[in-house]
């Protein structure tokens, strides 16, 4: 009996220490959001696993796959402005160019308007990327330029007119990167028919009547009203039928 019964007696909490930890990990993905709705993903429950990712993006914990996953849960679901609303924030999050001409091929597609401007989307992303590093570059050379002018200046009495010109070159470099290193902000129309309008007020003249996907540029806000361009012409849209693109 001793023989038989040694081996078993050894292997029993062998047994209990991967029961254990099998457990444990399962009730740590089970308190874990984001495993949880990785798991569902892994197994294509993809409604459900959106419903967390969903979830996890207004609380603000997401990631840049969190981004992807969800805009390749909702193009398989059929909702378009869902899709590119979930790329564009992707593509803002990353700076990836597939995800860029996935958004124009999309675009092109199905004939949606606001999304010609993408061409100069990888020069602002060009300078947020490196925002920190030209500003001081600039700042730095317009300093210098600064410096050496008012130097020859009180030494010579001379005024040096092309270190002027270089000066307020360096300074404008410097203008734009601060100014103009962040796009415009800009929202896609999530629903459909939608009436734009002329004035912020539903009495107002209709603009034009849309539908889903279009991406338009947002200028400002007036109560429920956002106000829009759309194809060069300043319209008004209520908030609601439009979700800005911003990961602030």
């Amino acid at each position: 009996m001793k023989k038989i019964q040694t081996p078993i007696l050894k292997i029993l909490p062998l047994l209990f220490l991967l029961f254990a930890c099998s457990h444990s990990s399962q009730a740590e993905t089970a308190h874990d959001p984001i495993k949880q709705a990785d798991s569902l993903f892994k197994v294509k429950l993809y409604t459900q696993s959106f419903d967390l990712y969903h979830q996890l993006f207004l609380e603000k914990k997401f990631s840049q796959a969190t981004l992807l996953k969800m805009a390749f849960i909702q193009e398989g679901l059929g909702h378009l402005s869902q899709s590119l609303y979930y790329l564009n924030l992707y593509y803002q999050a990353s700076g990836d160019k597939q995800a860029l001409s996935k958004v124009n091929e999309v675009a092109k597609k199905n004939n949606l308007e606001g999304y010609e401007s993408d061409q100069i989307e990888p020069l602002y992303t060009l300078l947020k990327d490196n925002y920190s590093t030209l500003v001081g570059a600039f700042a730095t050379c317009a300093i210098f330029c600064l410096s050496i002018f008012v130097y020859q200046q009180k030494r010579n009495g001379q005024k040096l007119v092309g270190l002027a010109f270089l000066l307020l070159f360096f300074l404008g470099l410097l203008f734009v990167v601060l100014n103009f290193s962040s796009p415009p902000t800009k929202g896609i129309i999530t629903t459909a028919p939608v009436y734009l309008m002329k004035g912020p007020s539903s009495g107002a003249s209709v603009a034009a009547i849309v539908d889903e996907g279009h991406r338009l540029e947002i200028k400002g806000h007036e109560d429920v009203w956002l106000k829009v361009t759309w194809k060069k012409e300043e319209v008004f849209i209520k908030k609601n039928q439009i979700l800005p693109i911003t990961l602030n």
